[in-house]
């Protein structure tokens, strides 16, 4: 059997890479400006102080265009490393009043209800499998306001390397006995798979806004 290397827990792996995070991201994203632009493009321009929770937020690559579309926002953002909170809270001192950061899976972490006016997540989804993503999305589903949106920006392939990807993790699964979501390994999934995960889970529409080789973005509305 082939070996494969044995994955790490997903908080110390991006603790370790918390400092080189976002060259890697400027590096490894296609079109990385025009893509992390796009991620708030669905938000109406406002200066109200409107509720906007990023989970799997990581250095926060992605506020600073949400607050040149919502200069008052208020933010919630959730991740597992603590070192990725403390760069985001540095980059961002000068919203220090309107970011909260919550370090805490965003799997086992409760959103309340009918709360938030957009829900973001950037580059972090593709590490479930897809009954875990079905779970969230519902959760996520619950936690918007009734007009409310959910922009997911995300690694996506095609069918058929969906398929390959799937078989690689269940081989690495049999060895490992690891769950999905609490460890560093990248299962994405096509377009065609997230549009019926968005469908199955509950969201009235779905749309890809954007995408680019192996970069996307699509929103769901409540």
């Amino acid at each position: 059997m082939t070996e494969i290397n044995k994955p790490e827990k997903m908080n110390d792996f991006f603790n370790k890479r918390a400092a080189s995070y976002d060259d890697h991201m400027k590096n490894n994203v296609n079109n990385f400006e025009k893509y992390y632009k796009m991620i708030a493009e669905p938000i109406t321009k406002t200066n109200e102080r409107i509720k906007i929770l990023d989970i799997g937020c990581g250095t926060g690559l992605e506020l600073k265009y949400i607050f040149e579309k919502a200069p008052n926002a208020q933010i919630i953002g959730v991740d597992i490393s603590n070192e990725m909170l403390e760069l985001l809270l540095a980059k961002y001192k000068d919203k220090a009043d309107q970011i909260n950061v919550i370090k805490d899976s965003y799997l086992t972490l409760e959103f309340e209800e009918n709360k938030f006016d957009y829900i973001v997540s950037v580059m972090t989804i593709h590490h479930l499998l897809y009954d875990t993503k079905k779970k969230l999305y519902k959760k996520i589903l619950k936690s918007l306001s009734e007009s409310g949106k959910y922009i997911e920006g995300d690694y996506v392939v095609s069918e058929e390397k969906e398929q390959i990807v799937l078989n690689q993790f269940k081989t690495q699964m049999k060895q490992e006995r690891q769950n999905d979501g609490f460890f560093h390994i990248d299962i994405p999934f096509s377009i065609k798979t997230q549009e019926k995960l968005f469908a199955e889970a509950g969201y009235r529409k779905f749309d890809l806004i954007f995408k680019e080789k192996e970069a996307a973005i699509y929103v769901g509305l409540k």
